[in-house]
């Protein structure tokens, strides 16, 4: 809504409402005779009485009064009134309901917008925040208000500085607004590149098992403000010293980074340390161009250790077809791309009772003469779980990815293999009672532990459609070594 609208709306509702109250109190006022002899029907003016005729047709509509009192009648216009008490209860009704769903903000002009939002508590459903994003994003705020809001965005305010979780809680639906009026590739976008990232961190419990320990799982995710073109490098410092990269695309898709800590679960007061450092996508030489932001060193939420899991392993052929069948659709390869697969699967196949009490984590490789070129590994529970599969970052040989896209059908057949093979370790986190969804929420009420995995190993032929558009941007992903 443009400042002439909001204030024509304003101003126009409370001037309808003022007309309305004055002409619904004059129609029931009325106009007094003041000695006037009228007639009923159309008010004509009878003019002084004859004493000897007092009462006779009126020479404008020819009604004849029935005696002289009824010429002296208020002059009244109750249908007027009604219409006018109606009009407005509607116009109340309409900018009520405005306020009900938009709220009082909604009244006001863009420019009023832009000077309160600074000193309101913070953002939230219907705040003067909210609205500036609501105008921005609809076009209804101009070009020069919306990069008043990016300035506003940029700069937060003395209790919300950009970076923080008062700053995103506050201004993050009008940053996500101003972005999208103005275009990824604005210039004027690079100067968000000052914002600090913010890290949203959890963590998957290990447990030892039969096989070995199941180290914990660090569940991240960064929140940054970059302009089209950028891309990240992470580096995290585990709290026994070791380090883990991986790179980041913030427009990319899949769900939050997993990486394995150390095998020892950390203690109650142990952090991570994040480094994430920023460039132009393109750059050509590896160390050219970075823009490394200050080290978050965040502590590791609580998490729930886990004893010893005891639990039997579970195979039977019956069970193999069942996970062949989870990846019947194989593997997309696309014609380029840092990360050039994708391995397709129907978790879903696994949701009948066979699956009942089975925790599922698999090791899945696309094997070249038996040498694994690409390796995904993924856990999820199964039977009637409505919970889905989760994944750590897949790895694959780029060479011969390369090979298997220009690789004939007859080659790709005698060659090239899909071997699936159960883990437990991965099955541990596909049957943990409390494991964090993508976007960190657990599930409302505790499951029943899961007193099986699932470790049988299966080969079947690979399944591969070639596609030749470039591969999906991902959001994170982790060098081959």
């Amino acid at each position: 809504m443009s400042d002439l609208s909001a204030w024509t709306l304003s101003i126009g509702a409370f001037a309808a409402i003022v007309v309305c109250m004055a002409v619904a109190a004059r129609s029931i006022a009325g106009d007094p005779p003041r000695g006037r002899r009228r007639c009923p029907r159309c008010w004509h003016d009878l003019g002084p009485g004859d004493d000897g005729e007092s009462l006779r047709p009126c020479g404008e509509c020819g009604h004849l009064a029935r005696s002289e009192r009824e010429l002296g009648r208020t002059r009244r216009s109750i249908a007027r009134a009604i219409l006018a008490i109606a009009a407005i209860v509607a116009i109340a009704m309409a900018t009520r309901f405005r306020m009900i769903d938009r709220g009082i903000w909604s009244m006001a002009p863009t420019s009023l917008l832009l000077a309160v939002s600074p000193y309101s508590d913070g953002g939230g459903f219907r705040t003067a925040p909210w609205e500036l994003a609501h105008r921005v994003r609809s076009g209804a705020a101009s070009d020069a208000q919306v990069r008043a809001g990016l300035d506003l965005f940029a700069t937060g305010d003395p209790g919300h500085a950009p970076g923080s979780p008062a700053w995103r809680s506050k201004y993050r639906d009008l940053g996500s607004a101003v972005i999208g009026r103005l275009g990824a590739r604005d210039p004027a976008l690079t100067r968000l590149l000052a914002i600090p990232p913010a890290f949203e961190v959890a963590v998957l419990s290990g447990a030892p098992l039969a096989s070995g320990s199941a180290p914990p799982v660090l569940v991240l995710d960064a929140d940054v403000w970059w302009p089209e073109g950028y891309e990240g490098r992470l580096v995290a410092t585990l709290p026994d010293g070791s380090t883990r990269t991986a790179e980041f695309r913030p427009e990319g898709r899949f769900p939050p980074l997993l990486l394995e800590m150390p095998a020892t679960l950390p203690g109650a007061n142990e952090s991570v340390e994040l480094l994430l450092a920023a460039r132009p996508i393109g750059m050509p030489l590896p160390e050219q161009g970075w823009r490394e932001y200050p080290a978050v060193s965040t502590a590791l939420p609580a998490h729930r250790g886990e004893s010893a899991r005891r639990w039997i392993p579970r195979d039977s052929e019956e069970m193999r077809r069942e996970i062949a069948k989870v990846f019947d659709q194989g593997l997309v390869l696309w014609a380029e791309g840092a990360s050039r697969g994708g391995m397709r699967f129907d978790s879903t196949v696994t949701a009948g009772e066979l699956f009942e009490d089975v925790a599922i984590g698999l090791v899945v490789e696309v094997c070249e003469d038996g040498v694994p070129r690409r390796t995904s590994r993924m856990w999820w529970p199964g039977g009637a779980s409505r919970r889905g599969p989760r994944w750590l970052s897949s790895v694959e040989d780029a060479d011969a990815m390369d090979r298997l896209y220009r690789a004939s059908a007859e080659e790709t057949a005698a060659r090239w293999k899909l071997r699936i093979r159960g883990d437990e370790r991965l099955a541990h986190y596909g049957a943990l009672t409390r494991e964090l969804l993508a976007g960190g929420e657990a599930p409302k009420s505790e499951e029943r532990a899961l007193g099986n995995w699932f470790a049988g190993s299966v080969e079947v032929p690979l399944v591969v459609e070639r596609q030749p558009s470039p591969a999906p941007v991902r959001r994170w992903r982790i060098p081959a070594p």
